[in-house]
């Protein structure tokens, strides 16, 4: 969970120009932002997932009553038996590489799932062996595998997340800046004003939206942010800057 976790905050940030580590957080928060991966058909595939381990790692056969449960144990049996196919498409998805992404996790995905595939007794005809070569390390490698294919799933879901958020720019929360100086803010959608010289805070700007607040520092996007070239914003609470949260657009 703490390294999906961080996978996912480095992809979404990054997409801001933001390091994630440099945010500060702690290993409960990594660990509980894994959580965002967990969509729908995320937890249909992973339920499925291992209810088919849990039958493929043993002898047992379908109840005779079952006529479905033995329609797929088949269906089953003939997959596993084809464990060298996934194997062979993902060696092929991966001379691809650079054609199948941003879906380049199905390469080691498949890879993993043949290597896993192969070690079930369906696949050795009822036999198992425990060696080290022949259990082991197939298992240390496929599971390898699967984690490269996690984190590169993990890292898109990020990015495409922070994709979202930056076309939703105007709903985030909304923040004015008081400032007893002129502040160097300038960027489309950002609006400035002069409040007088009577005022304590004399400028203020507004036209800003916050991506995260840690320890005093407001990360901020203007409106007309532009994810290739428009600056992200750091501004740190002080006695001379005072910010204001205001409700974005709904």
């Amino acid at each position: 969970m703490y390294f999906l976790g961080a996978v996912y905050l480095t992809s979404y940030y990054h997409y801001f120009r933001l390091d994630a580590f440099s945010l500060g957080f702690g290993f409960a928060e990594l660990s509980i932002q894994s959580l965002n991966v967990l969509k729908v058909p995320v937890v249909i595939v992973l339920t499925v997932a291992v209810l088919a381990a849990r039958h493929l790692t043993t002898r047992e056969s379908a109840p005779a009553q079952g006529s479905l449960a033995r329609m797929l144990e088949r269906w089953g049996r003939a997959v596993v038996r084809a464990h060298l196919a996934f194997i062979l498409a993902g060696l092929a998805l991966l001379l691809l590489w650079s054609r199948i992404q941003p879906y380049g996790w199905t390469a080691p995905l498949l890879l993993g799932t043949g290597v896993f595939l192969g070690q079930t007794p369906w696949a050795s005809g009822g036999t198992t062996a425990s060696t080290l070569w022949s259990k082991a390390v197939p298992v240390f490698t496929g599971g390898l595998l699967m984690m490269w294919a996690f984190s590169l799933a993990t890292s898109q879901l990020g990015e495409q997340e922070a994709q979202q958020a930056a076309g939703q720019l105007v709903r985030r929360t909304a923040v004015a800046i008081l400032s007893t100086d002129r502040l160097s803010l300038a960027g489309p959608g950002l609006k400035a004003e002069d409040l007088g010289a009577k005022a304590h805070y004399r400028y203020r700007y507004t036209g800003l939206r916050r991506i995260i607040e840690r320890n005093g520092r407001y990360y901020l996007l203007p409106l007309g942010w532009d994810p290739r070239t428009g600056p992200t914003y750091v501004i740190q609470d002080g006695n001379d800057v005072r910010v204001e949260l205001l409700p974005g657009t709904q």
